[in-house]
């Protein structure tokens, strides 16, 4: 989806949290995971029925997140703490989106620590190009990213460059194919790399990298399928999917939405659904059924998927928001109130 800069709201001077207060704190002490019950009849012999170790990992169970926004592109504060409230529980994941010359870690990010929660920055690269990364000239800006995340400590997921597969951002392979030839996804790997290792040089090893492309490429040609940005096991920690249903008439799975990425990579990687949600329609309990369903699914056949990141707001007239029906928000409040969405991460430590 298309994102614009994110402002974030005023939080105040706030400080880091003992490791081991920040440790109980997520996810709660008092959660017990559900044990993995037998996957449900119908799976695919495709999905794989495993779960791989990294950082932020819980051994069982989905952490919970969402990008919370009352306006469709601002964070703030207030949003995630009322719909916290409404839910009765912290999110595990707390959402935001920067641009390119944004500075972060920022408040936000420090505020998420003290209160329980990992943060997860989207990082969008929407003033430069592919080209000029690979080339480093923007070397002295990512160093400052670099150190400031080192500086910071405690894990943060960092995903880098979303949706490159689709052609809608000025980081997608379509628009940064040289003229005559469809080189955009190699140039994506080579930058992704490029940051990546400017990050370890800093000593950023906190920064947990999330590679998300869209669930579906377009245009939908070989040259520009997902597997071709992929920058390679020792780049990426996280393997993420962005998929919505957008239709009312005939809806688009969840299933469906993340199977040909977990087949593709759950044996090798954790899986995080980035962003998701649905449209109402076309009942009034459509969209409840369309978040019992995904549930379901996660808790019965696909452990490898680790994290579950909703899109909480309304926007280009698509209400993806939690509570946009009462059917909507139990939905959603029964898979937050799960055990099996209340696991705890680990480690946590900085």
């Amino acid at each position: 989806m298309i994102r614009v800069s994110i402002a974030v709201g005023l939080i105040g001077a706030l400080g880091f949290v003992a490791a081991s207060s920040f440790l109980s704190a997520v996810g709660g002490t008092s959660r017990t995971p559900l044990p993995r019950t037998q996957p449900a009849a119908g799976t695919p012999k495709s999905t794989p029925l495993v779960r791989r170790t990294a950082k932020l990992v819980p051994k069982i169970g989905t952490l919970l997140g969402a990008f919370v926004s009352s306006t469709g592109t601002g964070w703030s504060t207030a949003s995630v703490t009322e719909r916290e409230t409404q839910l009765h529980r912290k999110f595990d994941i707390d959402h935001r989106f920067h641009n390119w010359t944004t500075a972060f870690p920022t408040l936000a990010d420090r505020w998420d620590v003290q209160n329980g929660r990992i943060p997860m920055v989207t990082w969008q690269p929407d003033t430069t190009r592919l080209d000029t990364i690979i080339a480093g000239t923007s070397d002295s800006l990512l160093r400052d990213r670099a150190q400031a995340v080192a500086a910071f400590k405690y894990p943060i997921f960092l995903r880098f460059a979303h949706e490159m597969n689709a052609n809608w951002y000025p980081w997608d392979g379509v628009r940064n194919n040289t003229a005559g030839r469809h080189d955009g996804p190699s140039k994506y790997v080579a930058a992704w790399r490029h940051v990546h290792d400017v990050f370890v040089a800093a000593g950023a090893t906190n920064a947990v990298w999330v590679w998300c492309p869209n669930r579906v490429s377009i245009p939908r040609v070989a040259w520009n399928g997902a597997e071709r940005y992929y920058p390679g096991d020792t780049y990426v920690d996280w393997v993420c999917v962005d998929g919505y249903n957008r239709s009312t008439k005939k809806p688009v799975s969840f299933q469906s939405i993340v199977d040909p990425i977990v087949t593709e990579y759950g044996t090798r990687k954790p899986i995080m659904i980035g962003e998701t949600s649905s449209r109402e329609g076309p009942t009034a309990e459509s969209k409840g059924n369309w978040i019992s369903d995904a549930r379901k699914i996660m808790k019965r056949s696909i452990p490898s998927i680790a994290a579950f990141v909703w899109f909480d707001a309304a926007k280009h007239g698509n209400d993806w928001r939690i509570n946009s029906s009462a059917a909507s928000q139990a939905a959603f409040a029964a898979l937050a109130h799960d055990p099996y969405f209340n696991p705890t991460a680990g480690p946590l430590t900085p």
